[in-house]
């Protein structure tokens, strides 16, 4: 913007052109605000209380945080559960890790990775089972249809057959 100034010497149509530049190019029309404001000045209120105020999250347990006016937010996602990503242009993208580890439990019908599944407690498509420990079946233990007795019924069974 620059100076406006009107010497001493200056006619009176110098100050009146001067002026009248002063308030409709350097400052502007007033008519062109996009506030409900009414002058320069209660447009600028206007603004600073917007940016100022900031904004509010509410998460889904009604929890309420302010983000004051120029701090920033913090997305943070967490470890070998979910991501966050800031992008360009104002875009968060959140998601869930490719591994994920540390759940407590999972409430889905149907769980799997492609190949194998465990549907209403049914585990299907699997190749193999490798693991420590013991194997506890309450029911029938089948290998290609065919029943696998215990190890108690197995001894009784050899016992019996001689």
């Amino acid at each position: 913007m620059a100076v406006r100034s009107v010497a001493t010497t200056n006619t009176l149509e110098t100050f009146r052109t001067t002026f009248n530049s002063l308030a409709s190019t350097d400052i502007g029309d007033v008519a062109t605000l996009t506030t409900t404001a009414t002058s320069i000045v209660g447009g600028i209120n206007e603004l600073v209380g917007s940016v100022a105020g900031g904004f509010t999250l509410r998460d889904s347990t009604s929890t309420v945080q302010t983000i004051e006016g120029g701090a920033t937010l913090n997305v943070a996602g967490t470890s070998n559960q979910t991501t966050a990503v800031v992008s360009a242009t104002d875009t968060l993208t959140i998601g869930l890790a490719s591994t994920v580890s540390g759940l407590t439990s999972i409430g889905a019908t149907t769980i799997t990775d492609g190949t194998a599944s465990l549907n209403t407690g049914a585990l299907t498509g699997i190749t193999n089972i490798t693991g420590t420990g013991t194997l506890n079946m309450t029911t029938d233990v089948q290998v290609n249809g065919v029943s696998v007795s215990s190890k108690a019924f197995a001894i009784a069974q050899a016992v019996a057959l001689g």
